[in-house]
């Protein structure tokens, strides 16, 4: 007999299924179940999170550049410590469909134009970009990012399922299952509830509120980048682009590392090990994925 969540496991190693689909099957599942924090969860996931809070892996890391009516894309170099750094980590709240969308398309660079109050700011600190289109520029990649991160939330949600003996036997669930799973605490990736301010957190203005913890070691986040570095040099059968992807992430979380930004370090980290484990190197995604849990 069918087994609704064991279809779902399957489905999220099926290439061929949209993430779309996915989220919307697994939507299905948690709606069936009355499991109200993970329906709501893929729910915004799906409609996009309008004004709500968002979760830590939907922010993305951009470079703004500058273009003259005629000229071409000039990176916007930002000194150490320029108030406008924080700007470059820019949250997504797009629905699904949207960010599938746009990581489908051609471009593997996405550009957005940044609000006027922004604008100003850049006008106030540098003149001459008065008259010029500014724009945030970043790797498409980082969208594929966020759809595999949720992916993997699925994935070991229908496992948890499954274990709690709950399956969905002809797309049907017993009272015995729906109580079990009312009972139950869903738990991302991270290892952090999805309901509530845990996963979802405290976000303000562009940046993700993470508590500072005093025993944060960058020198050895800066031994963890080397083995990254080298692992990546060893990677073997990889998409070129994905490898680029990578590179990307790497070279912010080095600057990062000389500007002492603990939160954009964590982000950045959890970038590129779901960013590796999706491209198939898991060297570099089982060593980065311990390194953030010895934070917790």
């Amino acid at each position: 007999m069918s087994k609704l969540v064991i279809e779902l496991q399957k489905d999220c190693i099926n290439p061929t299924i949209s993430y779309t689909t996915l989220f919307q099957k697994a939507y299905f599942i948690a709606r069936k179940l009355e499991q109200k924090e993970m329906a709501d969860f893929l729910r915004n996931e799906i409609d996009g999170y309008g004004n709500q809070e968002i979760p830590s892996f939907r922010y993305i890391n951009a470079i703004f550049k500058a273009k003259s009516a005629n000229g071409p894309w000039k990176p916007i170099i930002l000194e150490e410590n320029d108030p406008l750094t924080k700007y470059q980590h820019i949250p997504v709240k797009q629905g699904v469909p949207e960010i599938e969308s746009f990581f489908n398309s051609n471009n593997e660079i996405i550009t957005a134009p940044i609000y006027s109050e922004l604008h100003k700011v850049f006008e106030t600190l540098e003149p001459s970009l008065s008259s010029k289109d500014i724009r945030a520029h970043f790797s498409k990649h980082q969208y594929k990012t966020i759809l595999e991160t949720v992916k993997r939330i699925i994935s070991d949600w229908s496992i948890y399922l499954e274990q709690k003996g709950i399956l969905g036997e002809e797309y049907q669930f017993s009272q015995q299952e729906k109580d079990i799973a009312k009972t139950m605490t869903i738990m991302n990736f991270y290892g952090l509830s999805i309901n509530g301010s845990n996963v979802i957190g405290s976000m303000t203005n562009s940046s993700a509120t993470i508590n500072n913890n005093n025993s944060f070691d960058f020198n050895a986040l800066k031994e963890l980048i080397t083995k990254i570095e080298t692992d990546l040099e060893k990677a073997k059968n990889i998409e070129a682009e994905k490898i680029d992807s990578l590179k990307e992430q790497i070279a912010l979380l080095k600057k990062s590392v000389e500007e002492q930004n603990e939160t954009s370090a964590i982000d950045l980290l959890k970038n590129i090990a779901s960013g590796a484990i999706s491209s198939g190197i898991w060297s570099i995604g089982t060593t980065v994925s311990a390194f953030l849990s010895s934070l917790n």
